[in-house]
């Protein structure tokens, strides 16, 4: 075995990673910025500076709105997506209305009325899901598993199942 030598591994790493930035630069940015639309590309609205890690958006029954700078980390569902139910199943399962589709058509998912409105500035966390119907204010946290059913106003630490306000982020203090 040859006894590690702290001097160069350093001098080794510090020559490769400009290669390696190169090199792995652009699988990166495939892997960290793709994302999934879900239904109608038109009717997703996304600001300035918008980092949308692996995100998937459902936009089969509303629009979705994305401030500028706001992040949405890896594995975060937004879904506007709802299926109507009529006598206790769904409605497409009902003989009355199956309309032969897939996901239910359009008896069963409404193409609006559940839109999703993430303000300027927000971080949603890996593993979030926002349902339809739900505004999240700027500047607002939503942390990592949380599943948001309701809307919260700017400058909320959001956390929890379901989503419960935990704290605001004026409070918070990171040294620069």
């Amino acid at each position: 075995m040859v006894p590690f030598d702290s001097n160069i591994a350093p001098m080794r790493w510090t020559t490769l990673r400009p290669l390696v930035r190169r090199i792995l630069a652009p699988i990166m940015r495939i892997a960290l910025d793709t994302h999934v639309v879900m239904g109608d590309v038109s009717r997703v609205r996304v600001g300035e500076r918008v980092a949308l890690a692996n995100a998937i958006l459902n936009v089969s029954s509303g629009m979705i709105t994305i401030g500028s700078r706001t992040i949405l980390s890896p594995n975060v569902m937004l879904i506007t997506g709802r299926h109507n139910f009529s006598e206790g199943k769904r409605v497409s399962v009902n003989p009355g209305f199956d309309d032969g589709s897939w996901g239910g058509g359009s008896a069963e998912v409404p193409s609006e009325g559940f839109d999703i409105t993430i303000g300027e500035g927000v971080w949603v966390c890996a593993g979030a899901i926002v349902s339809g119907g739900v505004t999240i204010g700027s500047h607002s946290i939503v942390c990592a598993g949380a599943i948001v059913v309701k809307s919260f106003p700017e400058h909320s630490i959001i956390a929890g199942v379901p989503a419960r306000l935990i704290g605001d982020t004026r409070n918070l203090q990171t040294p620069l």
